[in-house]
């Protein structure tokens, strides 16, 4: 695992940034915070987040599934300047890939609205703690499989999503999915890294 494709991707401000997502846009962040670096530990990986982007009134928010909150929304802006209420930035670096499926001119609008209506219906569900445990006995111990249930990991929030508009992300054998499958898929394309 590790996906090197984000390697030396540019680096644009936040307010250029704001102009070239599309909604569907993906969020992947390489935290520096404990459970951040367990992660990526774990997976091998850059990443040790990845959510969905939408704009509302104006506004670009990230759609994901955290440790504290379960699924909840929030402004962009947020992990640049005031991650968690800190009057600071997210400990971390923070980028920005497309989905090849979605920016594909055949592919049809009105299935976004299909996806955010479902990532909207699971606002407020829990962050599955014991799948972390699980994905963390998996890779450090070959042991245990996915299960599914009520609560979401980020990852398994974003597989969620696309699975309504019948994109498939992968997977490892153990059928559990982390940031790291998402950001290798072959129709996930890096587009920049955000500086605050």
């Amino acid at each position: 695992m590790g996906t090197d494709k984000f390697n030396g991707i540019g680096r644009i401000p936040f307010e250029d940034a704001k102009t070239e997502i599309l909604e569907g846009d993906m969020l992947f962040c390489s935290g520096n915070y404990l459970v951040s670096e367990l992660i990526k530990k774990a997976s091998g990986s850059l990443f040790s987040h990845v959510a969905l982007l939408f704009y509302w009134n104006g506004h670009v928010f990230v759609l994901e599934s955290v440790e504290d909150d379960g699924v909840r929304a929030v402004p962009l802006s947020h992990y640049l300047y005031n991650y968690e209420n800190s009057k600071g930035k997210y400990d971390g670096e923070v980028y920005i890939a497309r989905h090849e499926g979605i920016a594909s001119p055949a592919f049809e609008k009105e299935k976004l609205k299909s996806m955010f209506g479902k990532a909207i219906g699971l606002l407020n569900r829990n962050y599955d703690k014991e799948e972390i445990a699980r994905i963390v006995a998996r890779i450090g111990l070959g042991i245990g499989k996915h299960q599914d249930d009520e609560a979401y990991t980020c990852s398994e929030f974003i597989d969620e999503c696309f699975k309504e508009i019948d994109i498939k992300l992968s997977r490892d054998p153990g059928g559990f999915i982390y940031p790291e499958h998402i950001a290798a898929d072959p129709d996930v394309k890096p587009l920049f890294e955000i500086s605050g």
